[in-house]
């Protein structure tokens, strides 16, 4: 039988003192996650902003995520409501939201995350996370207030505009993530071989310190060099004090992984 209404683990982990670990998952295959369970991942972001991921295959991913004992995340495309309340209804525990730049874009999301009289998600009591059951309904009702929202900082506005973003963030619950790709790109500071400009990392560091003193969560992705993320790149977010820390794509992490063998087997010769 099913287990409902379990702990959030994210939420758990992070109060234990560790920062749990996750990857950007945009391979529309569950085998991804039959194996970031059996490696011990915390958590997944299943990706539908870059992504080509409908929302069939997203439920399909949420479900083996569940059964693999890793959190199920999702970055939206955008803050539509109603897909706010749907990946909600099919189990995620945590939603991002590229290119939050105000409090009021904070305030929609949340409200579409949150049931009355708190918020104004639109009900229906036959969804997978309440296990198709009327009278788990109220049970359901309490689990999903643990659900975390995380608006990602992205753009020069978001960073001038955070003070009032956070007051839209409930400590212990909610998180910021940066963006330090979009945000060079709109500053026009990406450097050429794909690492991250020095103004871009004065952003985040800036953003983080504000979380901090607010005590709002971070959530980072290490900066790597072009032969991709290593554990010393999650130290030293941790050190920063980042606390959850998310990978790159499976497919640039599948995609280095094959680079460092392959690369150095191409020039191999026969032996005559």
């Amino acid at each position: 039988m099913r287990e409902l209404f379990g702990k959030n683990q994210f939420l758990e982990t992070v109060r234990s003192g560790r920062a749990p670990i996750g990857f950007f998952n945009y391979i529309k295959d569950t085998t991804v996650l039959d194996i970031a369970g059996s490696v011990g991942f915390d958590f997944v972001i299943i990706d539908s902003e870059h992504a080509a991921m409908d929302r069939e295959t997203i439920e399909h991913m949420i479900i083996a995520a569940q059964l693999n004992g890793v959190v199920p995340m999702i970055r939206v495309p955008d803050g539509i409501p109603y897909l706010l309340r749907n990946y909600m209804e099919m189990g995620a525990k945590g939603i991002l939201v590229p290119h939050i730049t105000s409090g009021e874009q904070c305030r929609k999301a949340q409200k579409a995350l949150r049931y009355p009289p708190v918020g104004n998600a639109s009900c229906c009591r036959s969804v997978h996370s309440d296990g198709y059951r009327p009278q788990n309904w109220t049970r359901y009702l309490e689990w999903v207030q643990d659900l975390s929202f995380i608006p990602m900082i992205e753009d020069p506005e978001g960073v001038d505009n955070l003070e009032d973003i956070l007051k839209e963030l409930q400590p212990g619950r909610d998180m910021v993530m940066f963006g330090k790709a979009d945000y060079g790109q709109t500053i026009g500071s990406l450097n050429a071989d794909g690492t991250i400009n020095p103004a871009v990392n004065e952003a985040y560091l800036k953003t983080l310190e504000i979380c901090k003193k607010h005590n709002i969560g971070f959530m980072a992705c290490p900066s790597a060099s072009p032969g991709g993320q290593t554990s010393e790149d999650v130290q030293k977010v941790i050190n920063e004090g980042c606390t959850a820390v998310v990978l790159n794509t499976d497919q640039l992490t599948l995609a280095d992984a094959m680079n460092n063998i392959v690369s150095k087997c191409l020039a191999m010769k026969i032996r005559s």
